[in-house]
């Protein structure tokens, strides 16, 4: 990396040059994303509802996928509507129109409200860009007095993809602004704050462009922005952060720019590599459960992760030989007066800080810190320590109540006033959903095998209508043909009559050289309820007690889909886990060559996320507490990746502090005060990014911004400033494992240090407009690679 930094050092102009070049080649590419990605993603692609369902389809001829256009009079009966809206909703691709002509139950007592199903042979994508057109059409042939709206699945996408776009476009619109005033508080210089923003700004662009090239390869879920926006933001912007900041204090030091640039990179740079492989490490576990809603934020986490790496050890350093000092331009105060109050608090340091104190190792006192953060753990580590456990549990504590689901037969995942919610919710008020989404036990067998699959689908309706939560059972036994005759009539339908055998064909065909049936449960609640969750877990019970060797039994329906997702979700959480936590073990195993330091960071970031998801489920809103599944799976990964930069950072400045002589209690404190200023800044512009996606209108991305949000504040603050110093002092130098260190110097009687107090390290000369004394302006940790 030190030669690719070099590189750019050397020959700026042609780097910049080159990024330029290859930004004007992916802007075409990056607007064309949002047209390519898709939705859905939220089903286990190698579930037996998935299964179940394409034998559906292909067994019973039914569409891959439909709409539903609901239409609610305002001043009387819908009736004379339905007409008009059958003829509008005719185009190519249409495969079946029915209505409340053939399914009376479709129209709601008062007789203001029904709906027609559009069934179409087309892919979902295609039926997704058919609804706008649809709806207008629809609307125009009833008339201002019928409200219309679109729903089903395609067009709960469609809407998905609208608000997802909208929620990034707001989020950044929110995020920027924010992040200008943070970036200008820690630099207080203009030049240095424009300089990561600009950085993010090519770093989201190009991304999208990656993003539409995958498109190309692969289905991406339309959840690809909204992670590459908020990692990418928030990663892009803090690496930004640790280079400028460390190049202006070199610059402070009286450093010519280019040995400036080549001290920053060689340490800085480091740090950025090491946290950028960290979360590219962690957000790789997602591609494990193998679902298109993990794949695509994988995707998006990883692409946006290497991209902010490249741009940071190429692109920035390239920027700043150019700019020099001017990276200084515009500050807030003048390099004079900031010099002055310096010197004055350098000359006059031991009698404004009398009593409070202590000397550093290299004889220059740094009392502001051992004040605020040595008196917090002098002689208490323990209980410090054993409050904030406590503390800690009973913030995770409502997790366990957490129920996890994800909403597929409902719209209570888009805004309330968007169409197809209310056009789902108008048919779940008036009408009712649960014969829409009913669960379907889908029985299979060879042909000669007949006798087999009727006892098989008699005992599975016998069964069903005593089963807990269901409602309705529709089967072959249910036709009211006679028991005596019913095999003869399977075998030979031509002696019924035209709707016997219409009813019949619906519930039993030949499907090549395998006969299928099917028993039809309505369930009593509706299909994202606990109690329809129950019942598709109940009857998979039964089916596996009594199963008949020569009869294949699948469930389908859109809460078995959701129930096999949830599956999915919860076999995929140990590997997950497992995965992240060993690679996390081994970065750091290697980084500071330390087996106590990785356990504790992961007891640390475990901590964080249970605590969070604890928060989350406090605010969820929801009786069951439930949240959607693919929430923690998404928070562990993001988390554990991105607190990798605030361990590295300070971890890295008390290693190097203790193997260069000083104490293990002036290691940790010290090492906490020279980077708590610092990690505040970086957490400060993470919290930006994720607080501005908990406006967004989709509730997957709010619950995400909101638990991330909290989660950085809660390891910033509370671990990185409590949690870690007191576990550090209470489990004592071997945390350091087995290391060579330089015999400890000794100090002046004025150095000493006393009980209440421990020495740090002297914070680096400040740079221009910023207060010598200021934690967050102190130089920024490096790991130690070795």
């Amino acid at each position: 990396m030190n030669k690719i930094a070099q590189l750019a050092v050397a020959r700026p102009k042609a780097v910049i040059a080159a990024w330029l070049l290859l930004l004007a080649l992916a802007v075409p590419f990056a607007l064309q994303l949002e047209g390519a990605l898709k939705t859905g993603g939220f089903s286990d692609p190698r579930g037996e509802s998935v299964k179940a369902q394409r034998t559906l389809e292909r067994a019973f001829d039914e569409a891959p996928n439909s709409l539903l256009v609901v239409l609610h009079s305002k001043d009387g009966s819908v009736e004379d509507a339905v007409a008009p809206a059958r003829e509008a909703v005719r185009r190519d691709g249409v495969s079946a129109v029915t209505d409340r002509a053939t399914h009376p139950e479709w129209l709601s007592k008062d007789g203001r409200t029904t709906f027609i199903q559009v069934g179409f042979t087309s892919d979902n994508t295609t039926v997704q860009n058919l609804v706008p057109d649809l709806q207008d059409d629809v609307r125009d042939a009833v008339g201002e007095n019928v409200q219309v709206d679109v729903t089903g699945a395609p067009a709960l996408d469609y809407a998905l993809n609208v608000h997802s776009k909208e929620d990034v476009t707001r989020a950044e619109m929110i995020a920027f602004p924010v992040l200008f005033v943070v970036l200008l508080l820690v630099f207080r210089s203009v030049a240095a704050m424009v300089v990561p923003l600009l950085m993010a700004g090519v770093t989201l662009m190009f991304t999208q462009s990656i993003g539409y090239g995958m498109t190309q390869f692969t289905d991406v879920n339309s959840l690809f922005t909204n992670i590459v926006s908020m990692v990418g933001l928030a990663v892009a912007v803090d690496y930004s952060l640790f280079i400028v900041k460390r190049f202006r204090e070199e610059l402070a030091e009286g450093r010519a720019v280019d040995d400036a640039l080549d001290r920053t990179m060689r340490t800085v740079g480091h740090s950025v590599l090491f946290s950028g492989l960290a979360v590219v490490v962690a957000l790789s576990a997602l591609f494990i459960p193998r679902a298109m809603s993990f794949t695509s934020i994988a995707l998006g986490g990883v692409a946006v992760s290497l991209v902010a790496v490249a741009i940071a050890v190429t692109l920035l350093p390239a920027v700043l030989s150019l700019l020099g000092d001017r990276i200084n331009w515009g500050t807030l105060r003048s390099r004079k007066k900031a010099g002055e109050q310096a010197g004055k608090g350098d000359a006059g340091k031991s009698a404004a800080t009398d009593g409070r104190t202590g000397g550093s190792a290299d004889g220059r006192a740094d009392g502001r810190t051992d004040g605020r953060t040595g008196g917090r753990f002098s002689g208490r580590p323990g209980l410090v320590l054993a409050g904030l456990v406590v503390v800690f549990a009973a913030l995770a504590a409502p997790a366990a109540q957490l129920t996890l689901r994800v909403p597929v037969a409902s719209a209570d995942i888009l805004p309330s006033d968007d169409s197809a919610r209310i056009g789902m919710e108008r048919i779940k008020q008036d009408i009712g959903v649960r014969e829409m989404f009913p669960v379907q036990v889908v029985l299979s067998a060879d042909r000669d095998q007949a006798d087999a699959l009727l006892r098989s689908a008699t005992d599975v309706a016998s069964y069903a209508k005593t089963a807990p939560g269901a409602d309705k059972v529709q089967a072959v036994t249910s036709l009211g043909l006679p028991a005596a005759s019913l095999s003869e009539a399977l075998a030979d339908p031509s002696g019924l009559g035209a709707d016997e055998r219409a009813a019949l064909g619906q519930l039993w065909t030949l499907d090549g050289d395998r006969l299928v049936t099917r028993v039809v449960v309505t369930p009593g609640a509706d299909p994202d309820s606990s109690a329809a969750h129950h019942l598709v877990d109940d009857l998979r019970d039964h089916l596996g007690d009594h199963a008949d060797s020569a009869v294949t039994v699948r469930l389908a329906g859109a809460t078995a889909t959701g129930s096999d997702f949830d599956d999915l979700v919860l076999r995929s959480v140990p590997l997950v886990v497992a995965s992240v936590a060993l690679l996390s073990f081994l970065i750091l195993l290697f980084a500071f060559r330390s087996v106590l330091l990785p356990l504790l960071a992961l007891a640390f970031n475990i901590a964080v996320v249970g605590a969070s998801l604890g928060f989350l489920a406090l605010v969820s809103g929801n009786d069951d507490h439930s949240i959607n599944s693919v929430t923690p799976l998404m928070l562990f990964a993001v988390m554990f990746g991105l607190s990798m930069d605030y361990m590295v950072i300070m971890i890295s400045r008390m290693r190097e502090s203790y193997l260069g002589g000083l104490s293990h209690r002036e290691s940790v404190l010290g090492g906490l005060a020279r980077t708590a200023g610092l990690v505040n800044g970086a957490a400060a512009i993470m919290v930006a990014v994720f607080a501005s996606f908990t406006s967004a209108q989709i509730s997957i991305v709010r619950e995400l911004g909101i638990s991330l949000a909290v989660a950085v504040v809660l390891d910033a603050l509370v671990i990185r400033r409590l949690v870690m110093p007191a576990t550090l002092l209470l489990v004592g130098d071997r945390v350091w494992g087995r290391h060579r260190r330089t015999a400890p110097r000794a100090l002046a009687p004025e150095q000493a240090v006393g009980p209440e107090q421990a020495a740090a390290p002297r914070p680096a000369a400040a740079t221009d407009g910023e207060e010598a004394d200021a934690d967050e302006h102190l130089p920024v940790a490096e790991p130690t690679l070795r």
